[in-house]
């Protein structure tokens, strides 16, 4: 079995969040790939999996070719207030937007 074609289906489930039943038949069998998922991921004594690391260096990769910082120095969150409904007890003010959510 070629493992980077394993690899592939991951990224391409991660990418596209479909069920493990529903990669496409050009990958590898499903229950193979989810049994590489387990392995992969699981966490060593640090907290962070083998995953978790290739994917890290993946994108400090592409931001380096792109010719760009691997450390992000910059971080936008966006949220978005929601109304609440009438009978709920507890109510925010978000003050961006002045409405009580």
């Amino acid at each position: 079995m070629d493992l980077y074609e394993v690899f592939c289906a991951i990224l391409y489930l991660l990418k596209n969040g479909c069920t493990w039943r529903n990669l496409p038949h050009d990958f590898p069998n499903w229950k193979l790939v989810h049994y590489y998922y387990g392995i992969w991921t699981k966490k060593n004594e640090n907290g962070e999996s083998m995953l978790d690391h290739i994917l890290a260096k993946l994108v400090d990769i592409g931001r380096y070719e792109a010719g760009r910082n691997p450390l992000p120095s910059m971080l936008i969150v966006d949220s978005k207030s929601v109304q609440n409904a009438d009978t709920a007890n507890d109510k925010g003010y978000d003050a961006g937007k002045k409405l009580l959510a």
